[in-house]
């Protein structure tokens, strides 16, 4: 979604991302809502994980308002291409 909204938007990258992530809340809420009425969520687990992902959602936010918008662009880019090889591999 955040080369969508920067290329075809315009957007710049920091709101792009922030702006990706609030639809990631709204869609995560509604997958949880299915997976919550079939009995498919480790309750005990998730509470760990949502800790650790709070912590890093908000170091990760932190340190991305430190980067310049190039270096961000860069940084972000080069996580999708170690994402893409990371599934041709695996």
């Amino acid at each position: 979604m955040v080369p969508l909204l920067t290329t075809l938007l315009r957007m710049p990258q920091h709101r792009a991302h922030g702006t990706s992530l609030v639809i990631v809340i709204f869609v995560a809420t509604a997958g949880l809502i299915g997976y919550w009425r079939t009995d498919n969520v480790e309750w005990s687990l998730a509470m760990w994980l949502a800790i650790g992902s709070g912590l890093g959602a908000y170091a990760g936010a932190v340190a991305m308002s430190q980067l310049a918008p190039q270096a961000l662009r860069f940084t972000f880019g080069l996580f999708l291409v170690s994402v893409a090889i990371r599934m041709f591999i695996i």
